[in-house]
């Protein structure tokens, strides 16, 4: 039989480590949220240089090989392009996407 002193001094050690976890993780959330609130970023105010579902789009677009596939794609870039939702210049980016890999075949 294991000694009461014994568990309750192990049973202590556990407790304080979870409190000192507990206690870094909040600093730590608290601090990531500081952080977040300090480096919002107005789209609407200044101009984007990048469009990333823009360029994950292409990417996608480039990526698939059925062209069956790939014109659905196209008609959904081309009609959100219609919509004006891309930020960057779809048609320039498009050429260029496509000029650099017939250059690298």
């Amino acid at each position: 039989m294991l000694n009461k002193r014994a568990q309750t001094s192990e049973a202590m050690t556990w407790i304080v480590a979870t409190l000192i976890i507990i206690v870094l993780l909040g600093i730590s959330i608290y601090t990531a949220s500081l952080l977040s609130k300090s480096k919002i970023v107005d789209y609407k105010t200044g101009e984007r240089s990048q469009d990333l579902v823009m360029e994950e789009s292409l990417f996608s677009y480039f990526s698939i090989k059925d062209s069956a596939v790939q014109e659905k794609i196209f008609k959904g870039l081309d009609k959100m392009n219609q919509e004006k939702k891309f930020y960057a210049n779809f048609d320039s980016r498009f050429k260029q996407i496509k000029f650099n890999l017939e250059k690298n075949e």
